[in-house]
C-alpha cells in the first residue's frame, strides 16, 4: 500500500466531502446545457470514485451529500431543498437508494481487495523471512536477517530480539545497530516473556511478541513503532507473530542440533573410553600376569633354581616391565601431545643419528632384521630428537610386528625438505584403511596364517601427531608385490632441510 492511498484511507471522509465539493462545482457551469436528470449519473460516477479510494463508509456519506447537492443545486428551485414536481421525489429516493448500495458495494470490494493484497504481500515476506531464517546457521545470522528485513517491511524504528539464555532474558541483537536503547523496552519485554503472550506496550506503539517453541516460551521479539507514526494494523501482528514462531523453531532446531552433537560426543567419548579400557586392560593385565606368574615361581620353596634359569627368569621378567612400561608411556605421550603440553624443542640433526637411535630402541633381536639405505652425505633435519627417535621407534616396531622379513629405513633430501619411509614385506594394508591405521587404538586386519598382533594401537597416532607438530605429513603408500611402505615427508621453513647444514 502506497502512502498516498494510506493517506486517502486516514482521511476518507473528508475526501468525500471535497470530492462533492468540486464536483458539484464543476457540474454547476453545465446546469443550463443538461437535463436535471442527467447529473444523478454523474454524482454515482463520483461515489464510485469515492468508494474505491476511500471505502464503503466514505461512499455512503458521498452519496447522502450528493442526495442534497442534487436537490439544492439542479432540482428547480434552484437553492432550496423544495420539490415541486412530484416526479423529482421518486428519482431522489431512488438516487439515494442507488447511490448508497453502490458505494457501499464497491467500497466492500476495494477492501477485500486490499486485504486480499495484503496478505499477500504478508505471504511474500514471510517466504522470504523462512528462506532467510532456514538458510542461517548461526543465531547472531539468523537475528541479523530477520530484524533487517522487518524494519524494513514495517518501516519501524527499531526492531530487537530478546532470548533467554541461562534463566535471563538478555537482548540478542537489535537492527540497526545505531539505534538508541530504551531500557523501558527491555522492561516491557519482560513482562510479555513471563506473560507468555503478546503485549502492545501502553503509549510507545510498539509489538511485543513471545518466541514459542516446543519447549516452551524461549525469547521474546520486539518491534518499536513505525517512523511516520501510524499504528500496526492487524495483519502487522500477524507477521511479526509469524516471524516469531519461526525463530522459536529456529531456536528448537539450534537446541536440537546442539543436543545431537552432545549425544553423538558423548558416543564417541563412551566409545573410545570403551576401546581404552579394552586396550589398556588387556596390555597392561598380560605383562602383570606374567609378571605375577614369574615372580610366584620363584618364591616357589619346592623348586630349586639354579643360576641360569634364575637369570631367564629376570629376563623374563625384564621383558614383561619393558612391554608395560611402554604401554603406559605411550599413553602419557598421547595425552601429552593432544593437550600441546609436549611441543617440540627443534633443532639440527643427522637424521642417520635419529634413525640409529630409533633403532638402537628396540630388543637385539629385532634390530638385526632392520636394513638402513641412507644417502652418503647426512640429511640434516630440524626436529625434537626426543620426539623423532619416538616416532622412528614406532614406525619400525609396527612394521616389524606385522612380518617376519625384513624392514628397510629409506631417506633422500633436497633443499626444500626430507623424505623419510621405513618399508616392510608384510601382508600389507588394504586401501581402506591407510587413514584408520592412524587413529587410536585401531588394530589393522589380522594376518592371514599369523596370530592376531599385540599393541596399544597408539604407536602410529603418536607418530602422526609427532610429525605434525613438525608441520609434516605422514602416509601409508602400498608395495609391490607386497608390503607397506610408511612415507614421512617434512619440508624447509615447516621442519626439516637439506641445506641447513650451512646455517648451523
Amino acid at each position: 500500500m502506497t502512502r498516498f492511498t494510506q493517506a486517502v484511507s486516514r482521511h476518507g471522509y473528508v475526501l468525500a466531502a471535497v470530492a462533492m465539493a468540486l464536483s458539484t462545482g464543476v457540474f454547476l457551469l453545465g446546469r443550463d446545457q443538461f437535463a436535471k436528470g442527467q447529473w444523478a449519473l454523474l454524482y454515482l460516477l463520483v461515489i464510485l470514485l469515492v468508494a474505491s479510494a476511500a471505502g464503503p463508509g466514505p461512499a455512503v456519506l458521498a452519496a447522502v451529500l450528493a442526495f442534497f447537492a442534487w436537490n439544492f443545486f439542479f432540482l428547480p428551485p434552484y437553492h432550496t431543498l423544495e420539490i415541486r414536481d412530484p416526479k423529482d421525489w421518486l428519482s431522489l429516493a431512488a438516487f439515494l437508494v442507488v447511490g448508497v448500495i453502490v458505494g457501499a458495494l464497491a467500497g466492500r470490494m476495494r477492501d477485500r481487495e486490499a486485504r486480499a493484497r495484503a496478505r499477500e504481500q504478508e505471504t511474500a515476506a514471510l517466504n522470504r523471512l523462512s528462506a532467510a531464517v532456514v538458510s542461517q546457521t548461526s543465531t547472531e545470522q539468523m537475528a541479523e536477517t530477520c530484524l533487517g528485513e522487518i524494519v524494513d517491511l514495517l518501516r519501524a524504528r527499531s526492531a530487537a530480539l530478546y532470548i533467554e539464555r541461562d534463566g535471563r532474558l538478555t537482548r540478542y541483537r537489535q537492527a540497526p545497530e545505531d539505534a538508541e536503547d530504551d531500557p523501558a523496552v527491555s522492561e516491557l519485554a519482560a513482562r510479555a516473556f513471563a506473560a507468555g503472550e503478546a503485549a502492545p506496550a501502553a503509549g510507545d506503539g510498539g509489538l511485543y511478541v513471545p518466541v514459542r517453541s516446543p519447549s516452551g516460551v524461549t525469547g521474546v521479539l520486539t518491534v518499536q513503532a513505525r517512523l511516520d507514526g501510524r499504528a500496526y494494523s492487524e495483519s502487522d501482528a500477524r507477521l511479526v507473530a509469524s516471524l516469531g514462531n519461526l525463530v522459536g523453531a529456529f531456536l528448537e532446531r539450534e537446541r536440537l542440533q546442539q543436543e545431537a552433537t552432545a549425544a553423538a560426543a558423548a558416543r564417541e567419548a563412551d566409545n573410545l573410553k570403551s576401546s581404552l579400557l579394552s586396550s589398556v586392560s588387556h596390555e597392561l593385565k598380560t605383562p602383570l600376569a606374567a609378571l605375577t606368574a614369574t615372580v610366584s615361581n620363584l618364591l616357589e620353596s619346592d623348586v630349586d633354581w639354579d643360576e641360569e634359569s634364575v637369570r631367564d627368569e629376570l629376563r623374563s621378567i625384564v621383558g614383561d616391565v619393558a612391554r608395560l612400561n611402554n604401554s603406559i608411556t605411550s599413553l602419557l605421550e598421547l595425552s601429552r601431545l593432544e593437550s600441546h603440553a609436549w611441543e617440540p624443542r627443534r633443532e639440527l640433526y643427522g637424521l642417520a643419528e635419529i634413525v640409529f637411535a630409533g633403532i638402537d630402541n628396540l630388543p637385539t633381536h629385532l634390530r638385526q632384521r632392520v636394513l638402513v639405505d641412507l644417502p652418503e652425505d647426512d640429511i640434516i633435519i630440524d626436529v625434537d630428537f626426543v620426539q623423532f627417535t619416538r616416532v622412528m621407534q614406532n614406525l619400525l616396531e609396527n612394521a616389524l610386528l606385522y612380518t617376519d622379513g625384513e624392514v628397510s629405513v629409506g631417506a633422500h633430501g633436497w633443499n626444500e625438505g626430507a623424505r623419510l619411509w621405513v618399508e616392510d614385506q608384510g601382508p600389507g594394508i588394504p586401501a581402506d584403511e591407510h587413514e584408520a591405521v592412524f587413529e587410536k587404538f585401531f588394530r589393522g586386519r589380522k594376518p592371514e596364517g599369523r596370530r592376531a598382533p599385540s599393541g596399544t594401537g597408539l604407536g602410529l597416532a603418536i607418530a602422526r601427531e609427532i610429525v605434525h607438530a613438525h608441520c609434516g605429513t605422514i602416509g601409508v603408500e602400498d608395495v609391490v608385490p607386497q608390503g607397506a611402505r610408511f612415507v614421512i615427508t617434512l619440508t624447509d621453513g615447516d621442519g626439516p632441510a637439506g641445506d641447513r647444514e650451512e646455517r648451523a
